[in-house]
């Protein structure tokens, strides 16, 4: 999500829909709870109410901040919930050995687990994440947000399938989440159910026209065979994002159509960008030996 919002940035005339912009809101309110920031976190929460007020994942969150924000509320902290106080002044101390700690030391308390989950997640460490993810739903399964972060971290591990599931559970809460039917895509498309993937990302463009779902949507045209149309996108991200995964897939459009001078141009601007697909090294020494030959 924070490469979305990013890209929101860098590409102002894309109009962000209201189910998008709450989606960014949830991500941040939650990353300001993960550090401690409850009162920047409420503020997003509020935002999120004013667009949807029927949101119940937002009522229920903005009630706990406002307990845990409010000064006069040290009853509910101390007598209900003395750890987690504990937690958020060790986090403002910036300790955050202990502050983990008073987390884990609240295993029956749905909060907590999520937000280790969420903790987890930011710090990259996925499989933690799906622990403490899976512990809040146990606890409190009708919060769709922790389905959503759970899919996410299930993508990172390559679990695809899981986070399928997941992302079903989500979808059946917020059936207009354009971020939902993306990484649905994502996880069709990397178990090969092409036709589903397809349809997941022109439902994700359908209700909202963000740049990013273009690069999944012309890798899935890739797998399809179809790669003048999966090119022709890559084409128009070109011009604006310039990564390694934009360049790899424009060289194997152009290395599957046969026009190799431009393939092996693009897959050398992918490597130079990044080394981490080895496979690219291989591609890209066939196509010099192809033009050797010609």
């Amino acid at each position: 999500m924070k490469k979305l919002i990013l890209l929101f940035l860098l590409f102002p005339c894309i109009i962000s829909g209201a189910n998008e912009i709450t989606e960014d809101y949830f991500d941040i309110a939650s990353n300001y709870c993960t550090y401690g920031k409850y009162e920047d976190a409420l503020i997003y929460v509020n935002k999120i109410i004013q667009i949807e007020p029927s949101n119940t994942s937002a009522q229920d969150l903005k009630e706990t901040l406002l307990r845990l924000t409010n000064i006069n509320s040290t009853s509910y902290l101390n007598a209900v919930n003395p750890e987690l106080k504990k937690a958020y002044l060790y986090k403002k101390q910036g300790n955050s050995k202990n502050e983990i700690s008073e987390l884990l030391s609240m295993k029956d308390n749905f909060w907590a687990n999520y937000f280790l989950a969420e903790h987890y997640r930011n710090e990259n460490d996925f499989q933690k994440a799906v622990t403490y993810y899976d512990k809040a739903i146990i606890l409190k399964p009708n919060y769709s947000q922790a389905y959503l972060g759970l899919a996410k971290s299930c993508i990172d591990l390559g679990e695809y399938q899981l986070a399928k599931d997941k992302l079903d559970k989500y979808i059946s809460y917020n059936s207009n989440s354009d971020i939902a039917y993306a990484l649905r895509a994502k996880c069709y498309m990397n178990m090969n159910y092409l036709s589903e993937a397809e349809n997941d990302i022109k439902t994700a463009l359908d209700i909202e026209e963000n740049i990013s779902y273009l690069l999944i949507e012309a890798q899935i045209l890739y797998y399809k065979g179809k790669f003048e149309e999966a090119k022709e996108n890559l084409n128009l991200l070109s011009r604006n994002i310039q990564t390694a995964e934009v360049y790899k897939f424009l060289g194997l459009c152009d290395y599957a159509l046969n026009d190799y001078p431009s393939a092996l141009l693009n897959l050398n601007k992918a490597i130079i960008l990044s080394d981490e697909d080895k496979t690219l090294n291989s591609t890209y020494n066939n196509i010099k030996s192809i033009l050797e030959k010609q």
